[in-house]
């Protein structure tokens, strides 16, 4: 297995595979073909007064495509979005360690723009961010002191979207002596999805609360665990599809991207399946998706060094 998943256990932590040290090559960033980026209007051009097209749902995503304007000549991963997709935030080593990063867009169709460090919540190495709704509470993942013992979550608050984070902390009742990381908080802000290694394996957990009073009772998807390891839990705006990285077999090879629905919030999820369309022999796993469904953000490895891609479903 790759240390993908092995350096969930140890100090380190990062989500990417053991050739993430080697930063030497640039890669070049792919641009979408107009239609896939969403580009309507006729002019060409990405203006703020465009808007993205809408998708047909019952249709897989296409190939993926680095998303414009993130892209570094090193490791780049775990871009999670606000709401409208604007806003940008993601894990990246191109400083050397591994710190995290913002980015905004005038539009969805726009290139990102303005790529920054986060500041005062960086300390060693950190990854995996994510996002309250209304952009006020960071959660990410860090090893660093203070912790509960490995890998651990930690959040940090700001008063207003303007604002820069403060006061990082660990986030309450999600923390154990073993590793827990890739926080995820719904879009409706009543859950967080996480991963936590447990008997040598990464398994998908869920915490029920809310952003301002905390999340609770952290328990594992049973629904969605397999023989190997799962990472990187997303789970869809209506909270009816959730996606997930694992090794386990059925996919491309290394980690895939799969899928799991249910019809209704209060039942489990079900109809397991990969996402085949964006997957491939090397290393895939989501990172965001947007309201609408139409456009699913990955961390990938299919072109030498992980990257930030974005996969759009046809109209």
């Amino acid at each position: 297995m790759t240390s993908w998943i092995r350096l969930m256990s140890v100090g380190v932590g990062l989500a990417l595979t053991s050739a993430c040290t080697a930063f030497d090559r640039e890669l070049p960033e792919l641009v979408a073909p107009a239609d896939a980026r969403g580009e309507q209007d006729g002019d060409g051009d990405d203006a703020p007064g465009d808007a993205p097209l809408g998708c047909d749902l019952a249709r897989p995503y296409g190939s993926p495509v680095l998303v414009e304007g993130v892209a570094s000549a090193a490791e780049d991963a775990s871009m999670r979005l606000s709401p409208d997709e604007l806003s940008a935030y993601f894990f990246s080593a191109r400083s050397g360690n591994l710190l995290l990063y913002t980015a905004s867009r005038v539009s969805v169709i726009s290139r990102f723009e303005n790529v920054t460090v986060l500041a005062n919540v960086n300390a060693g190495n950190q990854y995996n961010p994510t996002i309250a709704a209304d952009g006020l509470t960071l959660f990410f993942a860090s090893f660093r002191a203070g912790g509960a013992g490995d890998n651990d979550i930690f959040q940090a608050t700001r008063g207003s979207t303007t604002a820069d984070f403060t006061n990082p902390r660990l986030a309450a009742n999600v923390n154990t002596a073993a590793s827990e990381v890739q926080p995820y908080v719904t879009h409706d802000g009543t859950t967080m999805y996480f991963t936590r290694r447990v008997a040598f394996r990464s398994t998908v957990f869920r915490a029920i609360g809310s952003v301002s009073g905390g999340f609770t009772s952290p328990s594992a998807v049973t629904e969605i665990a397999g023989p190997t390891n799962d990472v990187d839990p997303v789970q869809s705006a209506d909270g009816l599809t959730l996606f997930w990285g694992s090794d386990r077999p059925g996919g491309q090879g290394d980690l895939d991207v799969w899928q799991a629905q249910r019809t209704s919030v209060a039942m489990p999820f079900g109809a397991l399946a990969p996402v085949a369309s964006v997957n491939t022999a090397g290393l895939d796993a989501p990172s965001d998706v947007s309201e609408d469904g139409c456009r699913l953000y990955i961390s990938s490895r299919r072109n030498g060094r992980t990257g930030i891609y974005v996969a759009t479903r046809p109209r």
